[in-house]
C-alpha cells in the first residue's frame, strides 16, 4: 500500500520560499543522487494544493517536463475554468471536497509506489488529519530571514518523530522521520 510523504526543501531557518514567495534560491543547491534520485522515482502520484501547482508561470508545463509524471490531485475551492494540458502518464485532477479525499484518490492511483504531498497548507492539513506517514526534509544551505514557514500553523499539535534516514549531498542534507 502506498506510503503518504509530505516532502519540501527548507531554509536553515525554516523557511519554504522567501520574502517574494520565490523558490530559487533554495533550489540551487538542489543535488540529487542515486538515493534522491530512487525515492523521486517511487512516487506514484503527487498532491499538492492550487498556490503550489500555480507557482510555475504556466501550468501546461507540467505535461511538458515536470520531475513527477505521475497523476496530480490539486487541492482547490475553485478548479480554474480551462483544465491544462496532460499526458499518457500525468492527469490533473482538481479536489474541492477536502485533504482526505485528494489523499484517498492519489493513494487509489498510486499502487505500492508512495503518494507525495507537496505545499505549506496542503502538507499541514495532511499532518493535521494524521494522512501523513513521513516527513521528507530536505535542508538548503541558506538562511532566508522571511517567507513562509514550514510548519507555520501547527501550534495545536504536538507530532511525535522518529528519523529513518539521512542523506547527504555536497550541496544539502535530506532528513526522514516517520510519523508516530
Amino acid at each position: 500500500m502506498a506510503k503518504v510523504v509530505w516532502g519540501m526543501i527548507m531554509s536553515v531557518d525554516g523557511f519554504i520560499n522567501d520574502r517574494h514567495g520565490s523558490l530559487d534560491k533554495l533550489y540551487t543547491s538542489f543535488e540529487p543522487n542515486d538515493e534522491i534520485n530512487a525515492a523521486m522515482g517511487n512516487t506514484g502520484a503527487v498532491v499538492m494544493g492550487r498556490n503550489s501547482f500555480e507557482s510555475t508561470e504556466v501550468t501546461d508545463a507540467y505535461a511538458d517536463d515536470y520531475e513527477f509524471q505521475v497523476p496530480l490531485y490539486i487541492l482547490t475551492h475553485h478548479p480554474p475554468a480551462r483544465h491544462p494540458k496532460e499526458n499518457a502518464d500525468l492527469t490533473i485532477t482538481f479536489v474541492t471536497d477536502g485533504i482526505e479525499n485528494a489523499i484517498r484518490q492519489a493513494k487509489d492511483s498510486a499502487g505500492d509506489k508512495d503518494v507525495v504531498v507537496l505545499g505549506a497548507s496542503t502538507g499541514q492539513q495532511a499532518l493535521k488529519a494524521g494522512l501523513v506517514d513521513e516527513l521528507q526534509i530536505a535542508v538548503a544551505p541558506i538562511l532566508l530571514g522571511k517567507g513562509l514557514r514550514f510548519f507555520e500553523h501547527l501550534d495545536d499539535f504536538e507530532i511525535e518523530l522518529e528519523k529513518t534516514k539521512t542523506i547527504e549531498t555536497d550541496r544539502q542534507v535530506e532528513i526522514w522521520y516517520k510519523v508516530i
